[in-house]
């Protein structure tokens, strides 16, 4: 019975987050409006679109013309956009030599960060007889003090070494990546990124004889060394209108709502204990209303015992107890909720910054901790 149906499981999960596109398009028309017509924009959709909806969102933006190239971290990421009918140019930061055939035939671009990566790639795109004199895009990852991926300045001769005479790839850009464009404590440190950048890659590009699209800017970056766009930006956090930057806050709009259901109510008395290891109590007999979210869907155990609010047809109540892999709980005092309904976790009275400070957390890591079995709807 039912095999000829089609079944997604996240379609029955009592849990949904909703990505709002009219919000994705505010964010995006912002950053936009701020950048000269000729600057090209990438998406970074990595991780899920920062915990959204990554494909509907990027068959959306792409159907609008809304991005220039996409964004991701590894290869898994940019083969699923690709499985999606994704047409636009997709970069991959983190590469596995061991993947090479695998991102080719998905026409992925990756980030070539060292010599040995670079060799390897090399060697794979030579002696594959139908690319060898394909012109592959790369794109140069420089280190200029994220000291994480990337060449110094004194890796160049050689980097110049590999890439002359060879006829395999192409540079389609040079990129670095700012550390603390977003802490005004550290203005002078940014500006010397990106001087080192502009001067690393003039070197690069006269070295090469090439003329590559340069890149450095993030979310940040665009908002506080706008000087500084180049011919691309890579907008991350900003597209979800989750940025740390106060000013930010003001200009962009949240996109997410995370919300759950009431799946049961009981009444306990003063005496008795809830949730794990009799973790929480109410102080007079209350009502407690048991929702079907816990820790395995992005509600921490850190908020649990009053760590946070969930907010019931207006009105905020506090977690009680520890709160489980696929449950927690909440006390209503003498109020009353129904089974069935809505129960918002952040995006309506509390909002997504809220959540990563109560988890002394970013809204980064608050955001893609959401967890996988999720309904993820746009509206």
């Amino acid at each position: 019975m039912g095999a000829n149906k089609s079944y997604s499981l996240r379609d029955y999960s009592d849990n949904t987050l909703e990505v709002s596109w009219q919000a994705i398009l505010h964010n995006i028309n912002y950053f936009r409006s701020k950048l000269a017509p000729t600057t090209k924009v990438m998406l970074m959709v990595k991780a899920a679109a920062y915990g959204h909806y990554t494909s509907v969102i990027c068959k959306n933006i792409e159907a609008k013309a809304m991005a220039d190239m996409l964004g991701v971290a590894s290869i898994a990421e940019g083969i699923e956009l690709r499985v999606e009918g994704i047409h636009l140019p997709i970069m991959v930061q983190n590469v596995n030599p061991i993947h090479w055939a695998v991102l080719v035939e998905h026409c992925l671009e990756p980030v070539i960060h060292s010599a040995e990566i670079l060799a390897s790639f090399l060697d794979f795109l030579q002696s594959t007889e139908s690319l060898s004199d394909g012109q592959y895009p790369v794109h140069i990852k420089l280190n200029t003090g994220m000291n994480r991926l990337g060449f110094n300045s004194e890796d160049l001769p050689n980097l110049v070494n590999q890439l002359n005479g060879q006829n395999a790839i192409r540079v389609s850009s040079i990129m670095s990546h700012l550390s603390s464009a977003g802490n005004s404590a550290a203005v002078a440190f940014t500006l010397d990124q990106i001087q080192q950048f502009e001067k690393m890659s003039f070197e690069l590009k006269n070295s090469l004889k090439v003329d590559p699209i340069c890149h450095i800017l993030n979310t940040d970056g665009i908002n506080n060394f706008l000087t500084y766009q180049m011919d691309m930006v890579r907008l991350g956090i900003g597209l979800y209108g989750a940025s740390e930057s106060s000013d930010l806050k003001h200009d962009l709009l949240p996109v997410a709502r995370f919300i759950s259901k009431v799946v049961a109510t009981r009444r306990v008395s003063a005496t008795e204990y809830i949730s794990y290891n009799r973790s929480g109590s109410v102080s007079e007999d209350s009502n407690i209303a048991i929702l079907s979210m816990g820790y395995a869907d992005g509600l921490p155990r850190k908020l649990g015992n009053g760590n946070w609010e969930v907010e019931i047809n207006g009105q905020l109540y506090p977690t009680v107890g520890n709160i489980c892999m696929d449950l927690c709980m909440l006390n209503l005092g003498q109020n009353h909720v129904k089974v069935g309904d809505q129960a918002i976790v952040f995006g309506g009275r509390k909002t997504i910054f809220d959540f990563a400070e109560a988890q002394e957390t970013i809204t980064y890591e608050a955001l893609t901790n959401i967890g996988n079995r999720m309904n993820r709807k746009l509206i």
